[in-house]
């Protein structure tokens, strides 16, 4: 089949088809998704009002706390010593209810105070708005089973909603009522019980502000339950005191957060959300009429069958005028960008027209010509910067132990020792040979030789300082690595790893293992070891002695010989392999290398 049909057959099958059946979906599922819409704005809100009413509830909870703690209520309660009904008991006590005025005024709410001292003595002190609670004895209020709620708060607020222990509290008018046990702040005894009633009205008008009255649609309908379903509080003042289950077959006074679903409620079709308070297991809970709703879900619908035919209209249109044309040259051009992608930069496209298409066909070619010769230019810039890098690093190292080989040569010629010089000699013109051969890579073999003769003249120029040992296995021997590379290390062992160490007190052991891809090699000392500095510094690629003015002085340190090793290594072999240092101070030192197992170019 021809690309256009394809093109034709996808776009009915990814187009039409799917905004077609989005239409009819969205109309079939109108409902549920205008309830979730509208549940997530009812959290919204009920977030908001149930907001508001902890923040009232905790400005009453801050101002009892103040009121615990005053003078009126502690001292009231610490001296209460009245225990009889003669005329000054009584005007004591009438005294001590108007120094408790003070707490009526200090928020607009607060209509009824009373305390209870443990002696029994009642005291009262309220506005002249209604009140419900009953004063009773406080010997009848230890009776009630909310005293013992009371006494296991230890001092925290207990509240009663309204018509919750209606014994207590009364029905009307609808009030609330906090209970808490007084303590001394000095001492933390029990003092007695404070009992505070307040009205209802803020927490009414809160419910009602959100209830939009402006709106088009119905009134939102607002209740607080308790854990047991009664209703404390409606917004339309009908159903208080009631149970919310004989409203609706829903229990919203199980709502953990947040719950809303779609339920009849008084015999109406409504959208009933419950939001937890967290306070006492209060629940805030709405309810809309449904058909309130089917307004803005008819004018939903419209719109969405408009944007729907539309829609197709406009996809057809660009189907039939652009994308059958466009599309053959975009796809010929992914198929040979793919093929680009392969590493094939000799592809090409040609193109007719005097369109973009033909803007892009020429772009594509371009492009492809630009990254060849950008590609085979980073190819010779990589290999010359490596072999400008090598050249550098064989430098710096040449010089490095030559410098001392030839110091200690001198060492012995000052003793006249005619024989020693001339074995000195010898392994001279080993390691010159070695180090000067055009070859970069030698035998494993010819680089311990190598390093056997810097050794051996060094223990001629430091008079049996140290012993060494070499330990290479003979199937490594014909293997080949780079040249230069246990040398360096061993120097820096001698020069910086024995300084304070007697006459044969420094050990050197060079250890060489065949693995099955790779040759492992170690050098070890018992020197003087690095402190966590120098190996920070060498890990981080600079010299422990970059402070030294003098070069050669600089050469000697013992930052430049490895961190040259290491830099050969990661060059010549690349990134899998390298060198490793594990030292301490005091604790000697153990260096690690790993190269390939390979035969390569041998002298």
């Amino acid at each position: 089949m021809n690309l256009r049909p394809k093109l034709m057959l996808a776009f009915i099958g990814l187009i039409v088809i799917p905004m077609i059946g989005l239409g009819i979906f969205s109309f079939l599922n109108s409902e549920s998704l205008l309830e979730e819409k509208y549940s997530e704005q009812t959290e919204i809100s009920l977030k908001a009002v149930g907001g508001n009413i902890r923040y009232f509830f905790r400005e009453l909870d801050q101002l009892s706390d103040g009121n615990l703690t005053s003078s009126e209520v502690q001292d009231t309660l610490k001296y209460s010593t009245y225990t009889s009904n003669d005329p000054s008991t009584l005007i004591a006590i009438n005294q001590a209810e108007k120094r408790m005025n003070r707490i009526l005024f200090q928020h607009p709410a607060v209509s009824f105070v009373v305390l209870y001292a443990k002696d029994g003595t009642m005291f009262r002190s309220y506005r002249n708005d209604p009140t419900t609670f009953k004063p009773i004895t406080f010997d009848m209020l230890k009776q009630h089973s909310i005293y013992d709620e009371v006494i296991a708060q230890g001092g925290r607020p207990l509240w009663i909603g309204p018509y919750e222990q209606r014994e207590l509290t009364g029905v009307d008018p609808p009030l609330f009522t906090q209970l808490r046990v007084v303590k001394d702040i000095e001492t933390f005894n029990d003092l007695g019980v404070m009992i505070t009633q307040y009205k209802t009205e803020e927490v009414m008008s809160m419910l009602k502000t959100f209830q939009n009255p402006d709106s088009d649609v119905a009134e939102t309908r607002y209740m607080i339950i308790n854990k047991s379903g009664l209703i404390m509080l409606d917004s339309k003042s009908e159903a208080q005191g009631n149970n919310i289950n004989e409203y609706t077959e829903l229990t919203p006074q199980n709502t953990v957060n947040y719950e809303s679903s779609r339920e009849s409620f008084d015999s109406i079709d409504a959208l009933v959300s419950s939001y937890q308070l967290d306070r006492g297991g209060w629940i805030l809970v709405s309810v809309k009429s449904w058909n309130s709703l089917t307004n803005e879900n008819v004018r939903f619908m419209q719109w969405i069958g408009m944007i729907t035919v539309l829609g197709v209209i406009s996809a057809i249109l660009f189907n039939v005028f652009f994308v059958n044309r466009v599309a053959r040259s975009i796809i010929k051009v992914v198929r040979k960008m793919r093929l680009v992608e392969q590493g094939l930069l000799d592809i090409r496209i040609t193109a007719q027209g005097k369109d973009e298409t033909v803007l892009l066909a020429k772009s594509f070619n371009s492009m492809v010509e630009r990254i060849g010769s950008l590609l085979s230019e980073v190819r010779r810039e990589q290999q010359r910067k490596q072999h400008a890098e090598m050249m550098l690093m064989q430098a710096q190292i040449k010089p490095h132990f030559l410098f001392n080989t030839l110091e200690s040569i001198n060492a012995l010629a000052a003793q006249n020792d005619g024989k020693k010089i001339m074995l000195m000699v010898q392994r001279l013109s080993n390691l010159l040979r070695t180090s000067m051969h055009h070859s970069e890579e030698i035998t494993i073999s010819q680089e311990i030789e190598h390093v056997r003769s810097y050794l051996e003249i060094q223990k001629y120029r430091f008079e049996e300082l140290f012993a060494y040992e070499l330990n290479v296995p003979e199937e490594a021997l014909d293997y080949s690595m780079l040249k230069l590379t246990l040398q360096p290390l061993v120097e820096n062992s001698i020069q910086h790893g024995f300084e304070g160490y007697g006459d044969g007190e420094g050990v050197i052991r060079i250890d060489v293992h065949a693995e099955l891809h790779q040759i492992v090699l170690f050098v070890r000392d018992n020197g003087v070891g690095m402190s966590e500095t120098v190996l920070r510094m060498l890990a981080q690629g600079s010299s422990p002695s970059s402070k030294q003015k003098n070069a050669a002085e600089l050469g000697e340190r013992r930052g430049l010989g490895l961190r040259n090793v290491a830099d050969r290594l990661r060059i010549h072999y690349g990134p899998n392999f390298g060198m490793r240092i594990c030292s301490g101070e005091g604790h000697g030192t153990v260096i690690r290398c790993v190269i390939p197992k390979s035969r390569g170019e041998q002298l």
